[in-house]
C-alpha cells in the first residue's frame, strides 16, 4: 500500500480494505487489535505465548473489551496466532507493541523489538507500512527500522512506510472524587476507553504520517495529532509520563512533610485544584508501578547521562517515587512500636498486589519492594488480592475472609473497590493488634477509629 498514491491509500483505510497484523497482544496491543477488527479491518495478531492466543482465539481475555472482542472472533475479523508467516502473509500494515522493560541497571532493553525484527524480515514485501507502538527512548523506532533495511534491503521512506503512535491506554480508567470530609479519594466509573483517547503519530516521511493518521482516526473518536517526526512522537511519550512521575514524587514529598504540621495533604490537593489555571492534581500513594510512569522516566535518564547530562530533577522525582514503600513501612513500625511490638515476628496483611487499583496487572508493583523489606525483616505476611487472585501469582495469595486472623497490622497498598466491603468490625475481633496503615487515603478515619483501630495514612496527620 505504501507504495500506492496517498489519496488510494486513504481511500482503501476509509474502506477497510488493508490487511493489519498487530504484533505483541498483550496489554496494549491486544486493545489496539480489537478495536480495529471493530472497525472493520482483517486483523491478526502475533505473540509468541501459545497459551495468550489461545485466549484471544477463545475471546477467555479477561478485561474491559471482552464483549468486543466475542463479536470480532464470531465474525472473523481477528485471529491470533504465533506463526509469523502465517500472520504477515496478505498483510500490509504491521503494528508492533511488544513490551521494552527495564534491566538491572535500570537501562531500557529492547530486546524484544530486536527479536520481532528478526523474525519478521523474511516475511516483510515492499509496500508495507510498519507502525510502532512500543514505548522507547529517542531514536530506537530508527535504530529497529535501520536493522530492518539491513535485513531485507528495503529503504523506509523509499519502498516502506514507517511511523511511531506513541500508546496510550488507561485499563479500567476513572477520575477521582471527593466523597466525605476527610478526603477521601474513590473510583465514580468516568470511562476513557481506546477509542476516545486522542493519540500523536510522526513519521519518516510525510507520506508514513498521514497513513498513520489515517489508520487511527478510522477508530480514534477525539483526534490525532501529526508531529515533525518519529523522534518528536518518541519524545511525547515520554513527556506524558515523566510528567506524572515527578508530580507524583512532588506529591508524595509533601505528604511526607505536610503531616508534621498537622495538615492533611488531601485537603490541601483540594483546595488548590479549585484554581481553574495552572494546576492538575496527583495524589501520593505507597508507590509508582506499571511498566509506564518509572520506566520512561528511566528511559530518559539513562539516554541522557550517554550525551553527558545529568538530570537531576528527574532522578530525584525517581527516588522520592522509589522511597514511598519505606515511608509505609515506617509508618507500620511506629504503630507497632505504640503496642510495644516490633515488626520481626508480626503477622502483617497486606491488601493490594496490583499496581493500580481495580487493574489485574502486578508489572513493578511497590507491594513486592513491601514484600521483599518486611521478608528480610522476619515478619509473617499474608497478602490479599481479589482483583489478581485468578490469575498466575508469584506470591501466595488468601481470600479476604481469612486475610485478618490474629493479625498485628492491615497495610492498604493498592485501593482495589472491593476493599470497600471489609466489614471492618468483624474484623476487628479477628486481628490481634488493631492497626491499619492506609497507603491510598482509601479508608474513612473516624469510622475506624471508632470501632477501636489506630489509624495512620500516608499524607494524614
Amino acid at each position: 500500500m505504501y507504495s500506492q498514491d496517498i489519496d488510494e491509500i486513504l481511500h482503501r483505510i476509509e474502506n477497510c480494505e488493508v490487511g493489519v497484523c498487530v504484533i505483541g497482544v498483550g496489554t496494549i496491543g491486544l486493545p489496539l487489535a480489537t478495536f480495529l477488527a471493530h472497525k472493520g479491518f482483517s486483523v491478526r495478531g502475533l505473540d509468541i505465548s501459545q497459551k495468550r492466543v489461545d485466549e484471544i482465539n477463545s475471546a477467555a481475555v479477561v478485561y474491559e473489551y471482552r464483549e468486543i472482542l466475542e463479536k470480532v472472533r464470531a465474525d472473523e475479523k481477528l485471529k491470533a496466532m504465533t506463526d509469523p508467516k502465517e500472520a504477515l502473509t496478505g498483510v500490509e500494515m504491521i503494528f508492533v507493541c511488544v513490551p521494552t522493560p527495564l534491566n538491572k541497571n535500570n537501562e531500557m532493553d529492547i530486546s524484544n523489538l530486536y527479536n520481532v525484527a528478526n523474525k519478521i524480515a523474511p516475511f516483510i514485501k515492499s509496500g508495507m507500512i510498519l507502525i510502532f507502538e512500543s514505548s522507547v527512548s529517542i531514536g530506537t523506532t530508527k535504530e529497529i527500522a535501520n536493522h530492518i533495511e539491513k535485513l531485507t534491503g528495503f529503504k523506509f521512506g523509499r519502498d516502506l512506510g514507517l511511523a511511531y503512535c506513541p500508546e496510550r491506554y488507561n485499563p479500567s480508567p476513572m477520575k477521582k472524587s471527593k466523597i466525605d470530609s476527610e478526603y477521601n479519594i474513590v473510583a465514580k466509573g468516568e470511562n476513557f476507553p481506546l477509542d476516545r483517547i486522542s493519540r500523536v503519530v510522526g513519521g519518516v516521511d510525510e507520506k508514513s504520517t498521514k497513513i498513520a493518521k489515517a489508520i487511527y482516526s478510522s477508530f480514534i473518536t477525539n483526534g490525532v495529532s501529526e508531529v515533525s517526526t518519529i523522534e518528536a512522537a518518541e519524545a511525547t511519550k515520554l513527556l506524558e509520563n515523566i510528567f506524572r512521575d515527578v508530580n507524583i514524587a512532588l506529591v508524595n514529598e509533601l505528604a511526607k512533610i505536610m503531616p508534621k504540621f498537622g495538615l492533611d495533604i488531601f485537603e490541601i490537593i483540594d483546595a488548590a485544584k479549585t484554581k481553574p489555571f495552572a494546576f492538575m492534581p496527583h495524589y501520593p500513594g505507597a508507590g509508582v508501578g506499571g511498566e509506564c510512569i518509572p520506566v520512561d522516566t528511566w528511559y530518559l535518564i539513562s539516554q541522557a547521562r550517554k550525551i553527558g547530562i545529568e538530570t537531576k530533577l528527574m532522578r530525584m522525582a525517581r527516588e522520592v517515587n522509589d522511597s514511598m514503600p519505606d515511608h509505609m513501612i515506617q509508618l507500620l513500625s511506629a504503630k507497632l512500636h505504640e503496642f510495644g511490638k516490633e515488626i520481626k515476628n508480626s503477622n502483617i496483611t497486606i491488601l493490594g498486589l496490583c499496581y493500580k487499583k481495580n487493574v489485574p496487572d502486578i508489572r513493578l508493583s511497590p507491594t513486592f519492594v513491601i514484600i521483599e523489606k518486611l521478608n528480610n525483616m522476619n515478619a509473617n505476611l499474608i497478602v490479599c488480592d481479589p482483583v489478581y487472585a485468578n490469575m498466575p501469582c508469584p506470591v501466595s495469595l488468601t481470600s479476604p475472609v481469612e486475610s485478618f486472623k490474629n493479625s498485628d497490622a492491615v497495610l492498604l497498598v493498592t485501593d482495589h473497590d472491593a476493599f470497600t466491603s471489609i466489614e471492618f468490625k468483624d474484623v476487628r475481633n479477628q486481628m490481634r493488634t488493631p492497626i491499619v496503615i492506609d497507603g491510598r487515603n482509601f479508608f474513612a478515619k473516624k469510622d475506624l477509629t471508632r470501632l477501636g483501630f489506630s489509624y495512620v495514612a500516608i499524607g494524614k496527620p
